[in-house]
């Protein structure tokens, strides 16, 4: 007998019916028309409203109004570090300066390749490192996050960007912060004042910042319930492919229109294509040499590295990558300055990055009702990345992040850091899994990986300044390649389940061709219409007896559940509400040959079998199991008891088993036992053995009978 079995007794006995098949029988059942006869209620009244209007009163007064006994209790919990740092032990301390020093030296070129990816000046990237870093630090409850500049969310700070400098001038334009620096507008190319540029950026990331305080103060983190894993691995697909096609104009040295909005990654491609004749072959040169640097480093060179150090015990447990993007800049930096790669063949570089930070500067308020939706957006998409990755690295480490504080945290980096010229910021899953495997052991990495950042902003940033942008890109492109390999996610979820692929491959697609905002909406839609679609049309089963055992399952299904003759036991693996009532009411009736039109027992139809006929003809007895029914609402509990009443009217006998107490308050609210003639159960074996018991009451009645009249 299998180890799943629907329903299990003890101490049973055999009855053999007329046919062939045994039906295994409790010795004891329990069999009445009403439910209270069935199982004995205690004084319990569900009281969740009110319960919940006590949990709501009982919080404002713990978190608004904070007594003096919580209010260390609630410093702590907003400043988690106080724990961490409490606990911490100097053994740790060498771990995480080595994994600070790793992690720093990886941001520098990707803070500076993502700041360029979302059209603003290189320094900022750096910004972004550095003050989410520290501020997160501070605030958040992952010992193992690498906050910063990521590709996903620099696309779209850069799609709004891109968007908003179409227009000519703002009045609330800040001073110019980079004077050489120029940025191409989205449409035709005109130059506009990266100052300009920054205040978008800025105001979004204080805009987004904003909004995840929100869901914070309000408890809102379940909103990235709704965004499955199936839609965030097709999401983060698609927008590499956009991320992929935005650093291909810097690859082969064109200069390119940009395109916002649906269907601009078919016009890039276009314009790409079409101006590949004027390929600057030195940079292309500078990209592939890039390129192929990367690659072997991190397929051949890494491993085999890796491997070596490990001989060493201070090694031993931890896991250094070749810093290969670092010396990628370094090398490319001086190359270009020396044989003048801008002056002499017209190669790209990130020109003027300046030295320091700059003044602060608030948010442009006339902006923030135009960024709204984007900043939701975004704020979302952070959140869902990050928890992700933390909640991870917290399983695996076995400790605790709390989501409301995680949301402090993204909030906190976003507002501070927009006073400082950062754009949105969030965690990467390539600097996160090298901050672990580096064995960095708390927040105290990011500490030192600030401390490094802070001299490269003050002293080396500028020295930076003759790096060709090619050099840049081609990290980036690189740095891809996780991301894209979940390309692969597409065919894992089809064999799994067809609809979750469905949902991959719409969201996927609406990414890449109509953006990243549509592509969000898109594919949340998607998600929620599969999951209507399966309350709407969910599974119905005709259950038979397992292999002889006190066990029900699908007739269909296995070869050794037999149907019991004269009954048919049906069950509905949902919740019965408003509009999966009807379909529940026409899957009962047609499984035991009803015709919904006329609600009397269809006549032979030439598409049925004969045997199925006879079968239909046979049953008197309808048991419906409704262990799977977790909810009955008001619509769906009117049209129960209809269906119930069309059973009747056809001279069936109705048996309920397994139905839940509250799903039997709302039918006996809606008058079920006045409407209708059902016999409540306990269990579908208990309901199999009152059927068996009148079935051969009825036999011997007639056999009785049919000796008196001889």
């Amino acid at each position: 007998m299998l180890g799943l079995p629907d329903e299990q007794n003890e101490n049973s006995d055999i009855i053999t019916s007329n046919n062939s098949h045994n039906i295994n029988i409790d010795g004891q059942f329990t069999a009445e028309k009403s439910f209270d006869h069935v199982f004995f209620p205690t004084a319990y009244e569900d009281r969740t409203s009110s319960l919940l209007f006590r949990q709501i009163c009982s919080y404002v007064q713990n978190k608004c109004l904070p007594s003096k006994k919580c209010g260390i209790s609630y410093i702590k919990l907003l400043f988690p570090f106080l724990s961490w740092l409490k606990a911490y032990k100097l053994t740790w301390l060498p771990n995480d300066i080595v994994c600070g020093i790793t992690v720093a030296i990886m941001q520098i070129p990707q803070g500076m390749g993502y700041a360029l990816l979302a059209n603003l000046p290189a320094i900022t990237g750096l910004y972004v490192s550095f003050f989410s870093s520290l501020i997160y630090a501070l605030f958040g409850t992952s010992r193992h996050l690498s906050m910063g500049a990521i590709a996903v969310i620099s696309l779209m700070t850069g799609n709004v960007v891109n968007r908003l400098t179409v227009k000519e001038t703002l009045t609330t334009m800040v001073p110019s912060l980079l004077n050489k620096s120029t940025i191409e507008s989205a449409s035709n190319g005109a130059i506009i004042d990266p100052s300009y540029a920054i205040t978008i950026a800025t105001t979004l990331a204080f805009t987004v910042g904003i909004v995840q305080l929100l869901l914070s103060i309000f408890h809102l983190g379940f909103v990235t319930s709704f965004l499955s894993d199936t839609f965030v691995s097709g999401y983060t697909c698609g927008t590499a492919i956009l991320v992929f096609t935005s650093q291909v104009p810097d690859i082969f040295g064109l200069s390119l229109k940009r395109y916002v909005g649906p269907f601009n990654v078919i016009y890039t491609y276009i314009e790409i294509f079409s101006n590949l004749k004027k390929t600057n072959i030195i940079t292309l040169l500078v990209s592939a040499c890039s390129i192929i640097a990367l690659v072997l480093a991190k397929e051949y060179l890494d491993p085999f590295y890796k491997k070596k150090i490990k001989k060493f015990k201070l090694f031993k447990n931890v896991q250094i990558p070749i810093p290969m993007e670092l010396i990628i800049i370094i090398i490319g930096t001086i190359v270009s300055y020396l044989l003048d790669l801008n002056g002499n063949y017209k190669v790209k570089i990130v020109n003027t990055i300046g030295r320091g930070f700059r003044k602060p500067q608030g948010p442009s308020v006339t902006l923030m009702p135009t960024l709204m939706k984007d900043a939701v957006i975004i704020a979302i998409v952070t959140f869902a990345i990050c928890m992700s990755l933390a909640k991870t690295y917290a399983k695996k480490f076995k400790y605790i992040v709390n989501s409301n504080q995680e949301l402090t945290a993204y909030g906190a980096c976003n507002i501070i850091g927009s006073f400082f010229a950062s754009f949105p910021s969030a965690a990467s899953l390539s600097r996160t899994s090298v901050y672990v495997n580096a064995g960095g052991r708390t927040q105290m990495a990011s500490l030192v990986a600030c401390s490094f950042l802070l001299i490269i902003i003050l002293r080396i940033g500028s020295l930076f300044e003759s790096l060709p942008k090619a050099c840049l890109a081609s990290i980036i492109v690189v740095a891809l390649k996780g991301l894209l390999l979940q390309m692969k996610d597409f065919y894992t979820i089809g064999r799994v389940t067809k609809l979750e692929a469905v949902v991959w491959l719409m969201t996927f697609l609406s990414t890449v061709i109509l953006d990243v905002d549509y592509g969000l909406f898109v594919g949340i839609i998607v998600s929620l219409f599969v999951v209507i679609l399966r309350q709407f049309r969910p599974r119905t089963t005709i259950l038979g007896q397992y292999d002889r055992s006190n066990a029900y399952k699908k007739a269909r299904r296995f070869s050794n559940a037999f149907e019991i003759p004269h009954v048919k036991i049906f069950r509905f693996e949902s919740a019965i509400i408003y509009f999966n009532a009807d379909f529940f009411r026409e899957s009962l009736l047609d499984s035991i040959g009803i015709d919904l039109k006329t609600g009397q027992q269809r006549k032979n139809n030439p598409q049925e079998s004969n045997d199925m006929c006879i079968s239909f003809r046979s049953i008197t007895h309808i048991i419906i199991d409704c262990s799977s029914i977790n909810q009955i609402d008001y619509s769906g509990g009117k049209i129960f008891i209809q269906a119930l009443k069309e059973l009747n009217g056809c001279q069936y006998k109705v048996y309920l088993c397994q139905l839940r107490y509250y799903n039997y308050d709302v039918l006996q609210k809606l008058q079920m036992d006045k409407e209708c003639s059902v016999i409540v159960t306990a269990t579908l074996h208990d309901a199999v053995h009152d059927i068996q018991d009148d079935l051969r009451e009825n036999h011997n009645n007639k056999l009785l009978l049919a000796n008196t009249e001889l």
